[in-house]
């Protein structure tokens, strides 16, 4: 399937990225990147949410690594295949982009579905790893979550106008009206019936939500450095749950991001670039 063309917005006001589309045997995945130095630093984003969470972090910043940003397959201007939205298959689309864009050794952040998706790249691919952050992973969710998240997915398929689509925004309520904005800008595209809706692929993103509830223990055994927190304030994945991921990872500080609750980057940009920035800096 081929994902629908954002609608037209107000240019967003963010740092200059280089946006590519990066072909693979497997699909061809959207990203933009920011230019620097030093070893590439690959953000995961999470499920049914767009690589463009990332910006005001990005922004926020001050390491000098190229950064980049790819979308997941079923989001956003990546391909939109019918099926294949296991987490191996998310998984194995990141092996085959990182091997297409980065010579070297990569660090991976990731949040959420992202932060799992980072651990299973890394434990696959240990030599081509430096670090991990892994922000609020997501490992043996519950089952009410996984409910929660496929009734919004089926209820919020199309959208009158961008205004509902604002109201319905999940955990923007903690956000500055500049990210939610930006956020909206990147997420929204034209319903061909009219209205509005989300820009990924609803069965995917429910499909990929239920894979959430395995507990990976067979899939995950990276025990390089790693950087794992959670929002101080989150309603959705309790922080025992990172401190239960962290107490499986050798390698592993556990923290906590202030402000936060579920989506820690757009809650807390600034608090989450500090930890960034202060766990990454010994890797330059």
């Amino acid at each position: 399937m081929t994902p629908p063309h954002s609608p037209t917005s107000p240019a967003s006001r963010m740092p200059l990225f280089e946006s590519t589309l990066v072909a693979t045997s497997r699909l061809r995945t959207a990203c933009v990147t920011r230019p620097g130095s030093g070893p590439p630093i690959v953000f995961i984003h999470p499920n049914r949410t767009s690589n463009r969470v990332w910006d005001f972090v990005v922004r926020a910043s001050t390491l000098p690594n190229r950064m980049l940003l790819p979308s997941l397959r079923g989001h956003g201007d990546s391909d939109w295949p019918e099926t294949g939205y296991r987490l191996e298959d998310h998984r194995d689309d990141l092996l085959a982009f990182i091997e297409a864009t980065c010579s070297g050794p990569v660090i991976l952040v990731g949040q959420a579905t992202g932060a799992t998706l980072a651990l299973m790249v890394a434990s696959l691919r240990p030599a081509g790893v430096l670090a991990v952050v892994a922000a609020q992973p997501a490992i043996g969710i519950p089952g009410a979550v996984n409910s929660l998240v496929r009734d919004q997915v089926l209820a919020q398929s199309r959208l009158p106008d961008r205004a509902a689509a604002r109201k319905a925004l999940p955990f923007a309520e903690r956000w500055r009206d500049e990210v939610v904005e930006h956020t909206l800008d990147h997420m929204l595209a034209p319903h061909p019936e009219g209205g509005v809706h989300w820009r990924y692929h609803g069965p995917g993103v429910c499909d990929t939500e239920a894979e959430l509830m395995r507990e990976l223990q067979a899939e995950i055994s990276w025990a390089g450095p790693t950087l794992v927190f959670a929002g101080a304030c989150s309603t959705v994945l309790p922080p025992e749950m990172a401190v239960r991921v962290a107490s499986r990872l050798p390698g592993a500080q556990l923290g906590s991001l202030e402000k936060a609750n579920h989506r820690l980057s757009q809650d807390n940009p600034e608090g989450f670039a500090a930890l960034l920035d202060g766990f990454v800096r010994p890797f330059n």
